[in-house]
């Protein structure tokens, strides 16, 4: 069908438009996140200074209270304890906030040096330890060491208040300068959010082709704006007083009755109000918490700032025999009478919905992340291969399906079970990732968890499969969005539309597995290995162009494998190398090439090769072997291990190995088309597979 010029140069401009706007939306949110970060410190910064702004006024304070309780002869344990832990707090937030950049490195400077000041005169106050009393028959006085310290309360109370307002002086410089410099971000913040708001207006006009795509965004986010009105619209807070004895008074809020599933609360003390619903400790902290409250001398502010009960998680009662967790938030007021603090108003509100709520829009902001870094992948990505991959993928989770639906009623059935699905799933997850699709391999890698966690126990049965099918069912979704998204890639590349709807199209099976796509699929994996694991090598193929056709999709999978395999275990490092006085480029070559007896692949590195020894360490490691056995292995039967399943020499999982799973597929499906395998090796110079298929009219591979 032949495109009007006027159709013609509308796809031009809407392709040329969805890549601009793609790039610049990606310009905007790389900008924007660096400056959400930067304001984001930089208000925590603020904070911490406004809190230092405070302390030498409270210390001055508390070396006032100090001098007061000597003159008196007072206790003075508790108020040197709070000196010493207002110092040690003011020394903790200084420290941090000279880290953080932005400062006025003039005030910041003038400050630390006049609170080090403070050093001479406070050091002699917190290290004394002694009993500043004598006491006799009649009387109390100062004993001697409590005349030299009373000095020196004394002298470091007279620096403090002299002090005190230069340091809060500079304090406040400190603060201006960090407020300038917020204020400041969040002004370039809101050009840069106004730039790309009148972008996306702009480039909107050229992308009239996904309103369907946008219409169903719009539709998600009023429903998501509906969640949000109807958890702001069912959220409550709980009043209560409290007594000088920490006990609730006779009014109380209707909204506690359903946050602490109870009726009365009148003479109930606030320990016993959290006692079942929170950790012994949890408790033991807002208890003191709240005696702190009624102190005289105890700054609200500051007192809010260290609220321990500001997001509380409690175990309640749902009713049912159980329990549910809830998120509590606990603020606190102090109540004054003519005589002082009168009562503690406490509003407590339930912040389940917003807890779970945030938790939700941050697995959606990893999903969206996810989705981005599959999209770019796919832009350098062939869609005839992955829509290839797509459909030996669907075939390959119906089989796994159909594993799964196999009936088992003993350990040995189970076991069975669990290891056809580790070949199958460790095969899907080397394909996705050799076409750079790694949110299909994340998946396909947790899946792998789940069935290595299985293979770990020492009982089971069939629900314990149940979490599999779910993730199963995930994943199949997973792929029809894959699927939708290939087609509309394909679509602005200048393809033609798949039809709506259709899971597979003619058009993107046409020509892929063929030898030159596996070719391509296979270097791309190269590159990729080598970047992820450090290391150089080049890959040679030959003769791949002689391979049968029905011979490819396995011949594809073997060499996935033993790729990998290669890169991981084989191919060193290149310090490791050049001390073995090789080149510092690894070589990895295959060669494939018609025989009399039909065909023959070899699959060569050039690095560590096997050690003997360290195989049948490896088996013992596994309980594939008791020490005698290994002990008893030939070289030949020791290196045939590297085909049992579950056999690796590795001891962590990562996405390239450690599941002992990788030439155990390698020789599942040669020895599915009738073919042999045998391994040869030089340690330190080479590993070398052989595999020998028959002729493909011996087969009943179609």
């Amino acid at each position: 069908m032949r495109l009007s010029g006027t159709d013609r140069s509308r796809r031009l401009l809407t392709a040329g438009a969805g890549i601009v706007f793609a790039a610049v939306m990606s310009l905007v949110l790389i900008i924007g996140f660096r400056l959400a970060t930067e304001i984001r410190a930089s208000v925590g910064a603020l904070q911490r200074a406004s809190e230092l702004e405070t302390y030498p006024s409270v210390v001055s304070e508390q070396l006032t209270a100090l001098r007061e309780r000597l003159d008196t002869l007072e206790y003075t344990g508790h108020v040197h304890a709070e000196l010493a832990g207002s110092i040690r707090g003011f020394n903790r937030d200084l420290a941090a906030l000279e880290r953080q950049p932005g400062l006025d490195p003039a005030a910041m400077h003038a400050a630390a040096a006049l609170w080090r000041s403070y050093a001479g005169v406070l050091t002699p106050v917190l290290a004394y330890d002694g009993e500043p009393y004598s006491d006799t028959a009649t009387t109390s006085s100062l004993s001697r060491s409590g005349r030299v310290f009373y000095a020196h309360v004394r002298r470091a109370e007279l620096f403090a208040q002299t002090h005190a307002a230069a340091l809060h002086r500079q304090l406040a410089t400190v603060s201006a300068s960090l407020q300038a410099g917020t204020a400041a971000a969040a002004a370039r913040l809101r050009l840069l959010l106004s730039g790309g708001v009148l972008a996306v207006l702009l480039l909107g006009l050229a992308a009239a082709y996904l309103q369907l795509a946008r219409s169903r965004g719009e539709r998600a986010a009023r429903e998501a704006q509906e969640q949000t009105r109807d958890i702001l619209a069912t959220v409550r807070e709980g009043f209560f007083l409290l007594d000088a004895d920490y006990r609730i008074g006779a009014v109380w809020s209707q909204a506690l009755t359903h946050m602490f599933a109870r009726q009365d609360f009148a003479g109930l003390s606030f320990e016993e109000l959290l006692r079942d619903k929170v950790p012994p400790e949890t408790l033991a902290t807002a208890t003191k918490f709240i005696k702190l409250l009624w102190g005289e001398r105890a700054h609200e502010n500051l007192m809010k700032s260290i609220n321990p009960l500001g997001q509380l998680e409690v175990s309640m009662d749902n009713g049912r025999g159980g329990k549910e967790t809830r998120y509590l938030q606990f603020d606190f007021h102090r109540v004054m009478g003519p005589k002082g603090i009168k009562h503690v108003l406490c509003a407590v509100g339930d912040i389940t919905s917003s807890v779970l709520l945030s938790r939700e829009l941050h697995e959606a902001q990893e999903n969206a992340h996810s989705q981005l870094d599959m999209m770019v992948g796919m832009l350098h990505s062939d869609p005839l291969q992955i829509g290839a991959f797509l459909d030996s993928a669907s075939a390959g989770l119906k089989h796994i399906n159909a594993i799964l639906k196999e009936p088992a009623r003993n350990h040995a059935e189970f076991s069975k079970k669990l290891a056809g699905l580790a070949r199958e799933l460790h095969s899907l997850k080397g394909e996705a990732s050799a076409l750079n699709l790694m949110s299909i391999a994340q998946r396909v890698h947790h899946l792998e968890d789940m069935v290595a966690e299985l293979k770990g126990r020492s009982e089971l049965t069939g629900n314990d499969f149940l979490p599999l099918v779910l993730k199963l069912d995930e994943l199949l979704a997973h792929l029809r969005g894959v699927r939708e998204m290939t087609l509309r890639l394909s679509s602005l590349k200048g393809g033609t539309p798949a039809p709506e709807g259709t899971l597979s199209t003619p058009i993107l099976r046409l020509g892929a597995n063929g030898p030159e796509e596996l070719a391509s699929t296979l270097h791309s994996l190269a590159r990729k290995l080598a970047q992820d694991h450090g290391k150089d090598f080049m890959l040679t193929l030959n003769g791949l162009a002689d391979c049968p056709r029905a011979y490819l999709p396995t011949v594809k999978d073997c060499l996935i494998q033993m790729l990998r395999n290669a890169a991981v275990h084989g191919i060193e490092p290149d310090a490791v190398r050049r001390a073995g006085a090789k080149s510092g480029t690894g070589q990895v070559r295959v060669d494939f090439r018609r025989v009399e007896s039909g065909y023959e692949m070899l699959f060569e590195d050039d690095g560590a090769g096997l050690l003997p020894e360290a195989l049948k360490e490896a088996a013992v490691r596994r309980n594939i072997l008791t020490p005698q056995q290994a002990a008893q292995l030939d070289n030949r039967a020791t290196l045939a291990l590297i085909f049992k399943p579950g056999f690796s020499t590795r001891t962590e999982v990562s996405m390239d190995a450690g599941r002992g799973a990788g030439m155990d597929v390698v020789a599942k499906a040669v020895y599915g088309l009738g073919g042999k395998i045998g391994v040869s090796t030089n340690p330190g110079r080479y590993t070398r597979f052989k595999i020998a298929l028959p002729a493909a009219s011996e087969t009943a591979v179609a």
